[in-house]
């Protein structure tokens, strides 16, 4: 059985970020059934019937917010990985960055929407990106923006590699939300230290930091469900 992902030209829809997007055709052929996972059944379970009372609306729609986005599932499953990464090669322009930070997500279970979002946000994918601007007078390099001095050990080739720089970068991070206890305050952390989050002491620019990368998140949930889970004129989910 073939199933056909046409990745649209509407990329318009992440036009706030200046992302190029070339459409893209996936294919998967699938000849065995099998068990059914987590992330095809919610491709093909049927709407859940809301409850009559008024009150359960909100403890639903807490649990729908803490759900995972399904991108890492599917690239865990044989399956459907070749179309997550054909996903994520369109949206970042290179397949060699969208492997990286794919393998980077699932050695650190993290949503890859949100690795891809604050990738964008730090350095637009852009490995050589640089930022000697801090009032302290150290410098951010790389992919995630590592600091020299969070990251004193790496040279400066280690910097630029988009390899290490991943790594490095999420390790981190997966510190930074065990840590907060979750992914706003990991991001938090990541952003502004976990010594001055933990004081409270947040500043405003790292709140907005936080809602620029989240909206971008959902923004690329809601595209892979769109072009993958549930693309149009294919009359249902795909997986």
């Amino acid at each position: 059985m073939k199933y056909k992902v046409v990745l649209s030209a509407a990329i318009s829809f992440f036009a706030a970020w200046n992302l190029n997007y070339h459409g893209q055709t996936l294919r998967q052929t699938e000849a065995e059934t099998e068990t059914e996972t987590a992330f095809e059944a919610e491709a093909s379970a049927p709407a859940r019937a809301l409850p009559a009372d008024p009150a359960r609306y909100h403890e639903i729609a807490l649990g729908s917010a803490k759900s995972s986005s399904g991108i890492l599932e599917a690239y865990r499953n044989p399956k459907y990985d070749e179309a997550v990464r054909g996903f994520f090669t369109a949206l970042t322009g290179s397949r060699e960055l969208a492997l990286i930070l794919l393998e980077g997500a699932d050695k650190y279970n993290l949503d890859p929407a949100l690795v891809f979002a604050l990738c964008w946000e730090e350095s637009r994918y852009n490995r050589y990106a640089r930022n000697a601007k801090n009032v302290n007078g150290s410098v951010d390099r790389g992919l995630f923006q590592l600091n020299d001095r969070s990251f004193p050990r790496l040279s400066e080739g280690e910097f630029f590699n988009p390899a290490i720089n991943t790594a490095v970068a999420l390790k981190h991070l997966r510190f930074c939300i065990d840590t907060g206890g979750s992914d706003v305050s990991g991001l938090a952390m990541y952003n502004a230290g976990p010594a001055r989050v933990g004081k409270g002491a947040t500043p405003p620019k790292t709140l907005n930091y936080i809602a620029r990368i989240n909206n971008y998140r959902s923004g690329i949930t809601g595209l892979f469900r769109q072009e993958l889970l549930f693309p149009a004129g294919e009359g249902g989910a795909v997986f």
